[in-house]
């Protein structure tokens, strides 16, 4: 167990051990945990990640050398100052060690850190007693930043099945601007478990968007736990595009404290063999006058397994609230399932909530028709699946980021990269 030398942090921090003796590990009794592989998560199957050495190689082939985009590079939790390029001046990322020693950010971190996170989730509980390190982003008022920041997460390789828990704080101060990208890639051939906890503080008619790309290796599982305070006039879009992994589940939670709020939560699931993807999503409409649109996409091959559970709730006096929520889905094999379960709490009269799913197959009087007219089925097939992803992309405006995403779904669909979204 790795805590912290701050007093305020440890005392956080073994508060949180003592929550976790109290309270019990998930069952499939439990509502939000009745469809996920809860047996995969058991953190008594893992040992600790140890921090290892990981070749230049390795890390230059998987950062790359795209020049049009920051990135902050983590091997082992650990920010590595020699791949990372980011501009200091603008805006601040720091370790958590880091940011404790300054007189300048100690006290905005400590602030903030877990006010905002489930302190009764398991999961999440458990990454504050035992967490290995963290990033700190500082985005100060009326910084606006065009550039994509790349958050690349490198995990070495480990001797046996390993556990890493890593927790963000992320703080966008008024009237700025900020968008970031992250994706895992964890080195080890043996089992390895990412639990990680983001809290995200958007200000006051501030900008913040996030794109979470999840293509790990096989032996990878991931509980990928974001939570979301917006204030007044602000704007949150979150995407999630799920690919990778043995065993993933997203969770994401948005609580508006203000009026005229927009929260944007999008997420396309390509998975096939083995492969399970939840996506758990919860909107607080807490003040009048706010939107929020959720759309999830999900392609099934094989024997894979999707979950979605969406909830928003109104409160009271959250009147003129416009809230949409709709998951739709693809299962191309009669081995693959998915559970999907929308959800509204409204307690107020004057609202525009909407919520569905759908789950089918593909439409079969439109493939006979494309392949009427030359196109190969495989093609046709990869055509209708790609239309089915494009409501989700089309709010992906970085064109070299959509087009590292439309090759990972070519490349998940068996079809020429090419194609686009």
């Amino acid at each position: 167990m790795n805590i912290p030398q701050n007093t305020e942090l440890e005392k956080i921090s073994i508060q949180a051990q003592s929550t976790l003796e109290k309270i019990s590990y998930p069952t499939k009794k439990n509502e939000d945990w009745k469809f996920t592989r809860i047996s995969d998560f058991n953190p008594e199957s893992f040992n600790s990640a140890k921090v290892n050495f990981v070749s230049q190689e390795i890390i230059n082939d998987i950062v790359g050398n795209e020049s049009n985009t920051y990135k902050i590079v983590l091997i082992d939790g650990i920010i590595s100052s020699k791949y990372s390029n980011y501009p200091q001046e603008k805006w601040v990322t720091l370790s958590f060690s880091e940011a404790l020693k300054s007189e300048k950010y100690q006290s905005i971190l400590l602030s903030k850190v877990n006010s905002i996170s489930d302190k009764e989730h398991y999961f999440n509980t458990l990454n504050m007693a035992s967490y290995q390190e963290g990033i700190f982003i500082y985005v100060p008022k009326q910084t606006i930043e065009e550039e994509l920041i790349e958050l690349i997460y490198i995990n070495s390789e480990q001797d046996q099945k390993a556990i890493r828990n890593l927790r963000n704080l992320i703080i966008i101060e008024d009237q700025s601007k900020i968008q970031i990208s992250e994706k895992i890639y964890s080195l080890s051939e043996f089992d390895f478990f990412s639990n990680i906890v983001t809290e995200i503080f958007v200000g006051k008619n501030a900008d913040f968007r996030l794109y979470k790309i999840q293509d790990d290796v096989p032996t990878s599982y991931l509980i990928d736990s974001t939570f979301i305070e917006q204030e007044a006039d602000s704007t949150a879009l979150i995407h999630t595009f799920s690919f990778g992994g043995k065993t993933v589940r997203n969770e994401l939670s948005f609580d508006h404290k203000g009026e005229n709020i927009n929260s944007t939560l999008k997420g396309i699931t390509i998975i096939g063999e083995g492969q399970e993807v939840g996506n758990h999503t919860l909107v607080k409409h807490n003040q009048p006058n706010c939107e929020s649109h959720e759309l999830y996409r999900g392609i099934y091959q094989n024997s894979s397994h999707g979950i979605f559970n969406g909830k928003i709730k109104v409160n009271k006096i959250a009147q003129k609230t416009n809230a949409f929520q709709q998951n739709n889905n693809i299962l191309l094999s009669e081995k693959s399932s998915i559970d999907t379960k929308p959800q509204l709490e409204i307690f107020a009269d004057d609202v525009k909530c909407s919520h569905g799913c759908t789950v089918g197959q593909l439409d079969n009087d439109a493939l006979f028709y494309m392949k009427q007219r030359g196109i190969h089925e495989k093609e046709a097939k990869a055509l209708l699946m790609f239309a089915f992803c494009a409501d989700v992309m089309e709010t992906v405006f970085i064109p070299h980021l959509k087009n590292k995403i439309n090759k990972i779904v070519a490349k998940k669909l068996g079809v020429n990269s090419d194609f686009e979204i």
